[in-house]
């Protein structure tokens, strides 16, 4: 085998490593973009309102104890005494709801900031169930003779980003509306809103029916914490590419997801989570002030708190497909050299070397066009337009290479081939290894037919130059 044919194997290898460097070279400035596109997000969160996290409602019930405590003295006789001093307790009883029912739908939209933009959701949702209130609330004196007196109660919701709440939202307590406050009143609850219910009566057990209507705004997740004895949530939207994750999945046998949305269902026990157990222990935990944020989040508090969650995915993220799509740049810039080579040997043609840095070349724009397009017009659409430009320009310039136009049409017919088999790898990430392995196998089966009568020993002989 003489050392031109040589040469020219090894340029060819060297060549298709350098034009995966150049594609490597593109992938790190999607990268970039898609990390300028996160801090976008970022930005919008901060102006805006950022990914939810709803807690509740939870009915705090502040009471006040006082008893007398007697310290021994002496008098001016030297005897000693009992001397009386009044003090007072204060302390705050958590109560659970027993059930809990949240029923909803969102709408969503973009929120736009150049040419990036952030997936935003509108909740308008409903929030109803009942407290099993003890006779006397389980409060007794824990000193002899103590009195208690009962202060004005109220019930909180914890909200992660209170900046996302819409409207005025209000709540009916035991047949009664009420209007919510700013702020939840439970540091260890975090952000969130109160409203003030007065004076429980006491004497006799309860069941109070409570609801509160919330219209939430977020960007991408919702996450929603089962805090009752029983729990139903019903979750709906006309987004069709829902992800459900969190500790709790919806009922498989209820969710549909079709082409006019998805409809969730959850029915959660407090005997399958331990999220009772570990919020009253958050709750009456006595928090280090100088340790603890003002507006540290439960989840951040005990990270025993479980929820569902709620993720609206965008069914083609420009970055990511584009980036998988650079993944296959070597074997797709290593297969057109390829089928370039198999035609210069089967029609035995002399093709120089910057013809094929030509073709590489423009094989590696084609990433770097499809990011640019896909920023504007959509993924499917630049695919098409930086796939069609580059076929066109190479079915241009190869019919003139191979000296023939049926030739350059066959040549670019493979590349559309090439082209939307990629496409359908990108599309579908459940069988892309599936489909990248099928078309690898099928290539190399067609090569192994075209080339099988190939004499490669009498190409790279003397005799043949």
């Amino acid at each position: 085998m003489n050392r031109p044919f040589l040469f020219k194997v090894l340029g060819i290898f060297l060549l298709t490593i350098l034009m995966s460097w150049a594609v490597s070279y593109v992938n790190s400035l999607i990268i970039e973009r898609q990390s300028r596109q996160e801090d976008v997000k970022r930005n919008i969160a901060q102006s805006s309102a950022g990914s939810q996290t709803m807690i509740g409602p939870i009915l705090a019930v502040p009471y006040t104890e006082e008893y007398i405590e007697y310290n021994e003295e002496f008098n001016a006789a030297g005897n000693k005494i009992l001397k009386p001093i009044s003090k007072r307790a204060s302390s705050i009883k958590y109560y659970l709801p027993e059930n809990l029912e949240l029923t909803g739908g969102f709408s969503n939209e973009y929120k736009k900031l150049g040419i990036y933009k952030a997936l935003m959701y509108q909740l308008g949702g409903m929030v109803k169930g009942n407290f099993i209130l003890p006779a006397n609330l389980d409060i007794s004196p824990s000193h002899e003779d103590g009195k208690i007196t009962f202060q004005p109660a109220y019930i909180a919701l914890g909200i992660s980003d209170t900046r996302g709440i819409t409207g005025q939202p209000t709540i009916t307590w035991n047949k009664q509306a009420l209007k919510f406050e700013q702020g939840s009143s439970i540091e260890s609850l975090g952000n969130g809103i109160h409203a003030t219910i007065g004076i429980i009566t006491v004497g006799v057990a309860q069941n109070i029916p409570f609801e509160l209507n919330l219209n939430l705004r977020g960007m991408e997740n919702f996450n929603f914490s089962p805090i009752a004895e029983n729990n139903k949530i019903s979750l709906q939207s006309s987004w069709r590419h829902p992800h459900f994750s969190g500790s709790f999945l919806p009922n498989a046998a209820t969710q549909k997801i079709t082409p006019a949305g998805f409809e969730a269902h959850w029915e959660i026990s407090s005997l399958s989570s331990s999220n009772q157990a570990a919020l009253s222990n958050a709750l009456t935990k006595r928090w280090d002030a100088a340790a603890t944020a003002a507006n540290q989040s439960m989840t951040n508090a005990d990270n025993r708190i479980e929820s569902l969650s709620v993720s609206f995915v965008e069914p083609i993220n420009v970055y990511s497909q584009a980036d998988r799509a650079t993944k296959y740049g070597l074997l797709f810039i290593g297969l057109t050299f390829a089928g370039f080579f198999i035609f210069e040997i089967l029609k035995q043609l002399r093709i120089h070397p910057a013809q094929y840095t030509l073709v590489g070349l423009s094989m590696a724009l084609f990433y770097l066009l499809l990011i640019s397009f896909s920023e504007h017009i959509g993924f499917a659409w630049s695919y098409l337009a930086a796939s069609s430009s580059c076929v066109i320009l190479l079915g241009y310039y190869l019919s003139h290479v191979l000296k023939s136009k049926m030739h350059g049409f066959v040549f670019s017919t493979m590349l559309i081939t090439l082209y939307g088999a990629l496409y359908g790898i990108l599309a579908s990430e459940d069988n892309a290894l599936l489909m990248g392995t099928l078309l690898v196998f099928g290539l190399l089966a067609l090569t192994m037919v075209v080339t099988r009568k190939v004499d490669w020993y009498q190409i790279g002989s003397p005799d043949t130059n």
